[in-house]
């Protein structure tokens, strides 16, 4: 029997200044997920700090277990 497995990840990410450095490090999450086998189901950014642009992005991992 089959059974579905799920994972959260959660990105903090302060300002805009170190966007290309973000974009690095997040890709790095997904490629590393993908290569054991999660798909990522879905994604969700919240801004917990309007004044100094913090937010964090979810990422919502699925995976098929024997």
């Amino acid at each position: 029997m089959t059974k579905t497995e799920n994972d959260l990840d959660i990105y903090y990410a302060v300002g805009n200044t170190n966007t290309s450095r973000q974009e690095i490090e997040i890709g790095a999450i997904i490629k590393k997920r993908n290569s054991l086998g999660w798909k990522l189901v879905s994604t969700s950014i919240a801004v917990v700090d309007t004044a100094n642009q913090f937010s964090n992005l979810y990422l919502l991992w699925e995976k098929q277990c024997e």
